[in-house]
């Protein structure tokens, strides 16, 4: 009977912790009280986000020689073909660059390139990318006035470098420098974690507004989840819906 006890208690631990991944847990706490249910602060739009008083946050570069190579090979780039040219440079390959009108206003950064993405030669593609189509349409816009593109890095076979990924932010910066974007779509937590300098997992980065502040540049960036990530978690598509539906309400004038 006390084996059979254990075992039950073991299946329920294991079931709720299942249960708490399935929903988005992804953060550990310390055990110290903290009002959890208290109602979530709101979402700040981008005309807010945009203001002086706001709390921005500001990317700085690792300080590590490739890092520095990184942030002046990007600094050199004074348009979008020469900053393709750099980050080839910087790659030792082609990049998946971009898709999309760079001057739609609307810039969506995705996580990285997928193998499927570097088969089909573009972007978001495969039914990742049949889903995010979907997504667009869902909020009245598609690829073609939308600017599609990811974080510039390609992890290597046996897995994602973090130092790596790190130093390839002074590309993704001068991207978003030289279009100028109205508002971000960040989707997926390395590319929100990245872009806002955080180390929070998506589920505590999704939903809300934050200013991103680059030089002269402020662009209000809202986080969510990656398509492929809904693929395998459609119980969040719900959650993502509600994200959309932000990204939406902060685009009307």
């Amino acid at each position: 009977m006390e084996l059979n006890g254990l075992h039950a208690d073991r299946d329920a631990a294991l079931a709720a912790l299942a249960w708490l991944v399935e929903a988005g847990c992804d953060t550990l706490v310390e055990a110290q009280p903290c009002a959890w249910l208290s109602p979530p602060a709101p979402a700040v739009a981008p005309a807010a986000a945009l203001e002086p008083t706001q709390r921005a946050v500001v990317i700085a570069a690792p300080a590590t020689n490739r890092a520095t190579d990184a942030a002046a090979l990007a600094a050199s780039a004074d348009s979008l073909p020469a900053l393709k040219a750099a980050l080839t440079e910087w790659l030792g390959q082609p990049p998946l660059f971009a898709d999309g009108i760079a001057d739609a206003g609307v810039m969506l950064i995705g996580d990285m390139p997928t193998p499927d993405d570097i088969a089909a030669g573009q972007l978001f593609a495969g039914a990742p990318g049949r889903l995010l189509d979907r997504m667009l349409a869902a909020i009245d816009r598609s690829r073609a006035d939308t600017y599609l593109t990811t974080l510039h890095y390609q992890p290597l076979p046996g897995g994602s470098d973090p130092a790596q990924l790190a130093t390839s932010l002074p590309f993704i910066r001068r991207h978003i420098e030289l279009v100028r974007p109205r508002a971000v779509l960040a989707l997926g937590g390395v590319a929100a974690a990245g872009l806002l300098g955080a180390t929070s997992g998506i589920g505590r980065l999704r939903g809300r507004w934050t200013p991103l502040v680059l030089g002269d540049l402020t662009v209000p960036v809202l986080a969510s989840f990656t398509p492929a990530y809904l693929l395998t978690h459609p119980a969040h598509k719900a959650l993502a819906w509600s994200d959309l539906q932000a990204f939406q309400d902060g685009l009307r004038p």
